[in-house]
């Protein structure tokens, strides 16, 4: 039981991260939300820093699973960057922002601790779209128009880009122009 509520205070604080800010929500919100005390939140996270923390290590580990299972079912690194891409689309279709998104949006007020993880997010994304690059590159499917580390920059600054853009403007199709202009650039099929 404690490890379920566990699991289900860090879902529902990750979509309030997502949705409002890590500023802009509280133990209460998830109290209600949860249907459990603010002590009881406290017993499992007895800090707020300690759960936002918590939220980008599990979005962390869950994402590092989500590109495996992106490596294993698509064959090409155009495939691979359309699944990438259309993560964001997902979370846009469920209104909410990408963490890291929402979270460096509020770098300035972050404890240490939240930054530092989001840090070693964005750096764990970029890691593995330099791989999908430098893959696509060494099969051909990629023409070699810089280093993988700056086009893998240029993947996540658009789909960071356009879940602003798409939220603000709810211009859903924000994202499949991304990925056209995306494949324009990598020069892929």
């Amino acid at each position: 039981m404690t490890t379920m509520t566990r699991e289900r205070l860090l879902n529902e604080a990750e979509h309030l991260m997502r949705e409002k800010g890590y500023s802009a929500f509280s133990y209460a919100d998830l109290s209600k939300i949860v249907g459990i005390t603010k002590a009881s939140i406290h017993h499992h996270f007895p800090t707020k820093d300690i759960l936002g923390e918590e939220v980008v290590i599990q979005a962390l580990t869950d994402t590092k699973r989500v590109f495996e299972q992106i490596d294993a079912s698509e064959k090409t690194a155009a495939q691979r960057i359309a699944a990438y891409v259309d993560l964001f689309a997902q979370s846009h279709r469920a209104s909410l922002l990408p963490l890291c998104c929402a979270l460096s949006a509020e770098t300035a007020n972050l404890p240490q601790n939240i930054t530092d993880q989001t840090s070693l997010y964005f750096d764990m994304q970029i890691e593995w779209l330099m791989s999908v690059v430098s893959r696509g590159i060494a099969n051909g499917e990629i023409a070699p128009k810089g280093e993988p580390s700056d086009m893998a920059l240029m993947i996540i600054n658009l789909c960071e880009g356009a879940s602003v853009v798409a939220r603000a403007t709810a211009r859903p199709e924000i994202f499949s122009s991304s990925l056209k202009y995306i494949k324009l650039l990598l020069n892929t099929h």
